[in-house]
């Protein structure tokens, strides 16, 4: 059974039509990130939603993993799950982008 922050974070992707990370849905929300991640879990089961996660093992960019989730415009049109996976894949690439042009380890 759904909780009231799984039903919230659903509502959030389904009416955005970015990729969101969970901090972008924590802030949304009001709620910590480990809590929204801990919902968006819970919806990997939902038809109408990509969650995607990598593994981030550098100790400075401050967690351990990147959790990107999307809304699926068509869950029964395979193309649309995959330009969701796209539209997940391209935020992580951007963050990754962005940490290692900025990021020096001495």
């Amino acid at each position: 059974m759904p909780t009231e922050l799984t039903a919230r974070a659903a509502d959030t992707l389904l009416a955005s039509a970015r990729a969101l990370t969970s901090g972008e849905v924590a802030a949304r929300l009001g709620r910590p990130r480990s809590e929204v991640e801990a919902a968006l879990e819970d919806l990997r089961d939902e038809p109408r939603v990509i969650v995607r996660e990598w593994p981030m093992e550098d100790p400075h960019f401050g967690a351990e993993r990147i959790v990107v989730a999307a809304r699926v415009d068509d869950a029964t049109d395979p193309s649309a799950v995959h330009a969701a996976e796209q539209r997940c894949q391209r935020v992580y690439e951007d963050i990754l982008r962005d940490f290692l042009a900025s990021h020096r380890c001495v």
